[in-house]
């Protein structure tokens, strides 16, 4: 019991340097195992109890020091380039519209993005103050909570043009909720995937009249984030044969879509391929691009407002009004920051050493790349669906605090990632990266890890 206190002692001793409590408990546990097995060694030795103890507390070094040291390593540090080029966004968003409002007498639509950008950047906020292992520890509650709020909203939301508004951009949600069951799933082989499977058709049937747009961006980054699992080994199969099974089910429900849609969609699937095939707001936009400049008006000086409807100026066709108003400038500085955006969360995403930070980070940043995708390829002429948002710089209300709270959880994830290395333990003692090694008999702490 004595020797416990000693131990005990320590530990108290290193976390009272350390000012990130949520640290203290794993780096606690960490510290007696080192302690305990330098212990075990020095027992097998042939020392008594109280002098292997005592021998093992002095081999870890001075405790205010060790934990001077691991409080500059374990201590929670925004990722502010992410958090920059989210400002960067959100800035250049509500500036366009500044002046597509202005021009076009819409300062409503202004306010109102404020309004929205400012609800959204308290919702990140809060994301990023939540310990996002939330999401890992009560997967199953957090997706069918969200569940039972989309039937909710179902029922009584409102439906514009048949399509239920607020549905489209609830299911932005439903990836990263589907990250955490995907954890749950690991090393479950396959029958692992095939649950996984069953997780993602769910919601896509509760919501397949929130329209094509929001289904096809649902399911695609659903299927991307289980082939990213996949090749990451989590269920523990053979890649190739799980590869191929995720394949074959997403045919059979590719075809099970294309059976189920009505008649303009199809007839829109076939004009997004077929170039002789051409609906309003296509022959629109290939008639802005033709006549657009690198920089300036049109060469024909076409108002584009007169084209395109004044609701879908800052919405769905942002872009393209701005490539035949300002010129290609400014498709290629916008692009520009969204893709410096998607790469560095991408970088990040990808270099997590924990399976539940690197679902969920990786989550937010495919969903995130396919409405960018979506929403370029139908301002360039290619309509295959319709676009949702173009987060954080197009007009929208609902999708933006969802987006900015969705960036909140993966800020959440660089924060506090570190303490979920290795399925929920600090990753300092393996042999990669580590920060506690025993060489020569000797305990090496190298407080440069992160």
């Amino acid at each position: 019991m004595e020797q416990s206190n000693k131990i005990k002692e320590y530990l108290e001793t290193v976390c009272e340097q350390i000012r990130w409590k949520k640290a203290h408990g794993i780096i606690s546990e960490e510290i007696e195992n080192h302690i305990i097995d330098q212990k075990n060694a020095f027992l097998d030795d042939g020392l008594d109890d109280e002098t292997a103890t005592a021998k093992a507390i002095l081999e870890m070094g001075d405790p205010v020091t060790i934990g001077t040291g691991l409080d500059g390593v374990y201590r929670p540090k925004p990722e502010w380039g992410i958090i920059i080029l989210t400002s960067v966004m959100l800035l250049l968003g509500i500036v366009i519209r500044a002046f597509i409002t202005y021009d076009y007498q819409m300062s409503w639509k202004l306010i109102n993005g404020i309004v929205y950008t400012l609800i959204g950047i308290a919702f990140m906020t809060i994301a990023y103050f939540l310990d996002f292992s939330i999401i890992g520890k009560y997967p199953k509650t957090i997706y069918f909570g969200l569940i039972i709020t989309t039937i909710g909203i179902v029922i009584l939301g409102p439906t514009i043009r048949g399509q239920n508004f607020y549905v489209k951009f609830i299911m932005l949600l439903f990836p990263t909720a589907l990250a955490g069951i995907l954890y749950t799933m690991r090393s479950k082989g396959y029958w692992g995937i095939i649950l996984s499977g069953v997780y993602c058709i769910i919601p896509g049937i509760i919501c397949f009249k929130a329209g094509l747009s929001s289904l096809a961006l649902y399911f695609i980054t659903c299927f991307i984030l289980i082939i990213f699992a996949i090749i990451k080994g989590w269920f523990n199969v053979k890649k190739i044969n799980a590869l191929l099974l995720v394949c074959i089910l997403t045919v059979i429900l590719s075809i099970v879509i294309l059976v189920s849609m009505n008649g303009y969609q199809l007839d829109r699937l076939k004009g997004a391929f077929d170039p002789t095939v051409g609906g309003y707001m296509k022959n629109i936009v290939k008639k802005i691009i033709e006549n657009a400049q690198f920089i300036g008006n049109n060469r024909y000086g076409i108002d584009t407002s007169n084209l395109i409807e004044l609701e879908y100026i800052d919405t769905d066709y942002l872009l393209i009004h701005l490539i035949g108003k300002i010129g290609w400038i400014s498709f290629i500085i916008i692009m520009l920051i969204i893709l410096a955006f998607i790469i560095r969360s991408l970088r990040f995403s990808l270099t997590q050493k924990g399976v539940l930070g690197g679902l969920v980070s990786f989550s937010v940043i495919i969903n995130f790349t396919m409405q960018v995708l979506i929403y370029v390829a139908n301002n360039l002429g290619f309509q295959l669906i319709a676009p949702l948002t173009l987060p954080l710089i197009s007009y929208g209300g609902i999708g933006t605090i969802i987006n900015m709270f969705l960036i909140g959880i993966m800020l959440s994830v660089y924060k506090s990632g570190i303490l979920y290395k290795n399925d929920n333990k600090l990753d300092i003692g393996s042999n990669k990266n580590k920060i506690f090694q025993f060489i020569d008999g000797k305990i090496i702490i190298d407080f440069n890890r992160r």
